[in-house]
């Protein structure tokens, strides 16, 4: 299954929006922040709750809590000079990221490809394509790559010129 991920800053409080190959909007993230805490919900177009994401930063990592009505799992990612360290816990996954830091993959423990991530430069800024192979986990996948691109977004690298 093909969806496309999007940051969408048009109301106050929808962070991503996520669409299938035709356009048409399938998913929405909506939140705000708290303090020094994060909680994200994934829902559905008639805004009916999928699952809940939950971030807090701490100095060295990043924790994020993912749960719906029948399972969760937890992700950290350790930040290093050029380089996030993910790791899943309560699920089998791995998350290998290309040098760009745009783009990435996720196996599962058999090394199972269960997703992939990929920034096209014909797609408009920000906008991430998503191939989900696992149907059954397409939450928690569509989840996994808010979580790597929530870090992306907001700790990306800024260039300042002096003159």
């Amino acid at each position: 299954m093909k969806l496309y991920l999007k940051r969408d800053n048009s109301q106050e409080h929808t962070r991503y929006v996520i669409c299938d190959h035709t356009g048409v909007e399938k998913f929405a993230v909506t939140g705000r922040r708290i303090a020094r805490a994060d909680k994200m919900v994934l829902s559905d177009i008639n805004a009916n709750p999928l699952l809940t994401i939950r971030s807090a930063p701490f100095h060295v990592f990043y924790a994020f809590s993912i749960k719906d009505s029948k399972e969760k799992f937890a992700i950290t990612a350790a930040k290093g000079r050029d380089f996030i360290d993910y790791r899943f816990h309560g699920i089998s996954w791995t998350l290998c990221r290309s040098k760009d830091m745009r783009s990435f993959e996720i196996f599962d423990a058999d090394g199972k490809l269960i997703m992939s991530q990929s920034a096209d430069r014909y797609l408009s800024t920000g906008t991430y394509e998503l191939e989900i192979y696992s149907e059954q986990r397409e939450y928690f996948c569509i989840a996994a790559a808010i979580c790597a691109n929530t870090i992306n977004f907001t700790d990306a690298p800024r260039r300042v010129t002096v003159r």
